[in-house]
């Protein structure tokens, strides 16, 4: 099913997370994001966990490093994936586990160059927890 969420100039499709298990803390959301202004993905909020962080990952020298990050650049027309790999979105302290069929209410907040800022609610599917989990799922905060 394909999820779409749109404020006046952003849209927000494909938002996704996988199940946890019992005790996981963390979770990462997918999504892509278009604006049709430049502008910068600054926030992120949700009722279900206890902070919601932007991270960039790189590998260097063999070594795949993770860093939360202040905002995501988001050029004028052009979809940006979060996911797997690269940039992503981390939810953190979930209050509970995430269970396949529920969904994961999101407040994205996006500022333009006049600082200008527009709020985008989106809702994320939460997917069955798959047999090879996200590269990411296995990293310790």
């Amino acid at each position: 099913m394909l999820f779409r969420s749109w404020a006046e100039n952003v849209v927000v499709s494909d938002a996704s997370a996988r199940a946890t298990a019992p005790g996981q803390e963390s979770a990462a959301i997918r999504f892509s994001i278009t604006s049709k202004k430049e502008a910068r993905l600054v926030a992120i909020v949700s009722p279900v966990a206890g902070a919601v962080e932007i991270h960039s990952m790189t590998h260097d020298n063999g070594v795949m490093k993770m860093r939360a990050i202040e905002f995501l650049p988001l050029p004028a027309g052009k979809m940006v994936k979060l996911g797997a790999s690269g940039n992503h979105v981390m939810l953190l302290n979930l209050k509970n586990s995430l269970k396949a069929g529920e969904s994961v209410p999101l407040t994205i907040t996006v500022e333009f160059a006049d600082k200008r800022k527009e709020k985008v609610n989106v809702s994320a599917e939460v997917k069955p927890l798959a047999a090879s989990r996200d590269e990411h799922e296995r990293h310790i905060h």
